[in-house]
This record gives structure tokens, sequence and C-alpha cells, in this order.
């Protein structure tokens, strides 16, 4: 598995597969998150990814239950996604990220 390492999390090659469409991109492993996927909106809107608005607003909190900058969580996708030969269908909630299109 081609990736580089910068202090808490490893950046990997994936493929995201919307439809029939295959999206190669990085994705960000953070060691300290709680096993919540986000892709940044931005990124959404590019390749055209349907969203699907939550029935409720999610809270995404940081060290010392701050919020975290990007605001609630208000929508969500599920792609399929794949990583070398691991494949599956991946539920990931929609935020406005600054660096990285997909974080695991």
């Amino acid at each position: 598995m081609e990736g580089s390492m910068e202090g808490e999390h490893l950046v990997i090659a994936c493929s995201l597969t919307v439809n029939i469409q295959e999206i190669p991109t990085p994705a960000l492993i953070h060691w300290g998150a709680t096993g919540i996927a986000f892709m940044d909106q931005d990124f959404a809107h590019h390749h055209q990814i349907p969203l699907y608005e939550l029935k409720e607003r999610k809270l995404v909190e940081v060290i010392n239950r701050r919020p975290i900058e990007f605001g609630d969580i208000t929508h969500i996708d599920k792609v399929g996604m794949q990583i070398q030969e691991h494949k599956e269908q991946l539920p990931m909630f929609i935020a406005k990220l600054r660096t990285d299109p997909n974080v695991l």
C-alpha cells in the first residue's frame, strides 16, 4: 500500500465508486478518529456525488468538546470504497474539510 505518514495520520490511495463512476482519490486515516468517515463537500459536488439530507443535524466535537470549525453535519452519502483488494460500502458524512477530500 502506498502512503505517507505525517504526525498522527496516514494518507493512502483508494478509489470511490458512485453509480458506475470510479474516482481515484487519496484518503487520510487519522489515528485519533472515532471510526466516522467524512467527505469534503466541494469534492462531492465536483464529482456529482448524490447527497442525502439527515433528519437531524450532527454535531462534531474536537478536543475539549468544542464544536469543530466546519459546523454541524447536515448531509451524508454512501459510496463504494476500494483500498487495494478491500472493498466495502461506506457511509460518509459531508463536511467542509480543509485539505483532504476524504477522512477515514
